[in-house]
C-alpha cells in the first residue's frame, strides 16, 4: 500500500512523499482537515472505512493551487473540491488491491478533530500511515471491516453537502478560537499518569500524550508544544536521551522541557543539566502543587514577552 501512495501522490500532484511512520497514533499535525469515507459493495458486510487525515496547508498548496485560488484559509468550495480528489484518490489506490476494486462510496463524513480521536481510541486500525510530501502531512487510516462504528458524524449527501460543509468550516474556526491555549506535551509511558495529567491541566491547556522517547520526537514533529512534560524514568529510550534527541535538531533545541521523576537524588539531576531542562516536578507531589508549578512556568513566560 506505501508504495501504491507514494506513487499516486506523485501522479495527481508532482510531489515526492516519504512515508515516515507506518504507526501513525492520530497525532494532532497543525490545523487538521479529518475526512471519513465508508466504501462497500454488494453484501453489507463487504465495507472497508477509510479516514485521511490532511493538514490544512497541504490542501492550500496542492487542490488551492489547482484550482488557481489566492487564499491562506480553508473555504466552502475548497472542501468541496477536496472531497471530490480525495474521493479520487481512494477510489485509485482500491482498483490496485483484488478484494476492493469494485468498492463504491457508501458514506462520508467531515470529522472534528475530537471525533476523529475516538474512533483511534476506541477501534482497530489495520494500517495507519503517515507521510511527509514536503507540502504538508496527510496520514491514510484502515478500519478493520468487522469494526465499523456506525453514526460517526453526519453523512454528507447530495441534498446537504453544500450545508454540512459550510457548519463544518464554522464549527472548526469556532473551536480553533476556543483551543488558543498553550499546548503541553505529556510524555510517559505510564497510561495513568497522561490520564491523570490530561484530567489535571485539561481546563487550562491543550494536552497531548505520548508513551516513548520515540512518539514524542513524532508528536512534536508534527505539532510544537509550548511545554514538554517529560518523565525520567522510561523504558529502551529514557528521559535524558529524548531530551538529548530534541537538543540534537534546531528547530527543538528551545522547546522547554520539565521532568516528571519519583527520584530525588541529585546525582540524576546533574546528569541532565548539560541538557539544560527547565524544571523537575516530583510525580508523588499532590496535584494542585503540580498545577501551580505549571501555572507559574507560563506566567513566567508571558511576562517575558
Amino acid at each position: 500500500m506505501k508504495k501504491v501512495i507514494v506513487q499516486l501522490v506523485f501522479d495527481m500532484f508532482h510531489l515526492e512523499s516519504q512515508m515516515i511512520s507506518d504507526a501513525y497514533n492520530g497525532e494532532k499535525f497543525g490545523r487538521g482537515v479529518y475526512y471519513r469515507m465508508v466504501y462497500g459493495a454488494g453484501k453489507e458486510d463487504q465495507k472497508q472505512e477509510i479516514i485521511l487525515v490532511f493538514e490544512e496547508k497541504l490542501i492550500i498548496n496542492t487542490v488551492g493551487k489547482a484550482m488557481g485560488l489566492q487564499t491562506n484559509k480553508l473555504e466552502s468550495k475548497l472542501i468541496h473540491a477536496t472531497r471530490y480528489t480525495a474521493q479520487q484518490f481512494v477510489g485509485r489506490i482500491l482498483e490496485y488491491f483484488p478484494t476492493t476494486e469494485d468498492y463504491k462510496l457508501k458514506e462520508e463524513n467531515l470529522l472534528s478533530y475530537e471525533e476523529f480521536r475516538k474512533i483511534f481510541e476506541n477501534e482497530k486500525l489495520q494500517a495507519s500511515l503517515l507521510f511527509n510530501t514536503g507540502a504538508g502531512y496527510f496520514s491514510y487510516c484502515v478500519i478493520a471491516p468487522h469494526l465499523l462504528e456506525n453514526g460517526v458524524g453526519t453523512p454528507i449527501g447530495v441534498d446537504n453537502a453544500l450545508t454540512e460543509v459550510e457548519e463544518y468550516l464554522m464549527k472548526r474556526e469556532e473551536q480553533e478560537s476556543i483551543n488558543q491555549k498553550p499546548k503541553i506535551l505529556v510524555v510517559d509511558d505510564s497510561l495513568t499518569i497522561r490520564e491523570g495529567m490530561r484530567q489535571l491541566l485539561g481546563e487550562d491547556y491543550e494536552i497531548a500524550v505520548a508513551e516513548s522517547g520515540v512518539a514524542a520526537i513524532r508528536t512534536i514533529t508534527l505539532n510544537q508544544p509550548d511545554l514538554v512534560l517529560l518523565d525520567y524514568e522510561m523504558p529502551v529510550c529514557d528521559g535524558r536521551q529524548t531530551l538529548e534527541m530534541l537538543r540534537s535538531e534546531k528547530a527543538f533545541e528551545d522547546i522547554p522541557v520539565i521532568f516528571l521523576t519519583g527520584r530525588r537524588d541529585p546525582e540524576s539531576m546533574i546528569k541532565v543539566m548539560p541538557l539544560k531542562p527547565a524544571g523537575y516536578l516530583i510525580k508523588s507531589s499532590k496535584p494542585a502543587e503540580i498545577k501551580k508549578e505549571i501555572d507559574a512556568f507560563f506566567e513566567k513566560k508571558n511576562a517575558k514577552k
